[in-house]
């Protein structure tokens, strides 16, 4: 894996870890993962098995993101300024953890 890659993967991991984290500071794990993404070509196998580990991780702390981003920005606007495309899903975990709650209800 090259460095970079790795460094990037190892933020998220342990942003992941210590969710004790702010509301910039989750916007930064989100911003991390968009740069993963662009690099996504040239990772192996077992680095496209960990960047997917990490995805799973990102979709359990989804509901804890979200809380943080919400105390210093409206996420929808944040992707509405950026121009974030549907691909990169995580800016999106307001949408997806709000579809998830209807289906359990539901």
């Amino acid at each position: 894996m090259d460095k970079k890659s790795k460094h990037l993967m190892d933020f998220i991991s342990g942003a992941i870890d210590h969710m004790d984290v702010s509301g910039f500071e989750a916007l930064e794990i989100l911003d991390v993962r968009s740069r993963l993404a662009s690099r996504e070509p040239l990772l192996d196998e077992p680095e496209r098995a960990r960047l997917e580990g990490l995805d799973r991780r990102l979709l359990q702390v989804a509901d804890s993101l979200i809380g943080c981003i919400s105390e210093v920005a409206n996420l929808a606007e944040m992707r509405r300024r950026a121009h974030v495309l549907p691909s990169h899903w995580w800016w999106y975990l307001d949408g997806i953890t709000s579809d998830k709650r209807k289906v359990v209800a539901g």
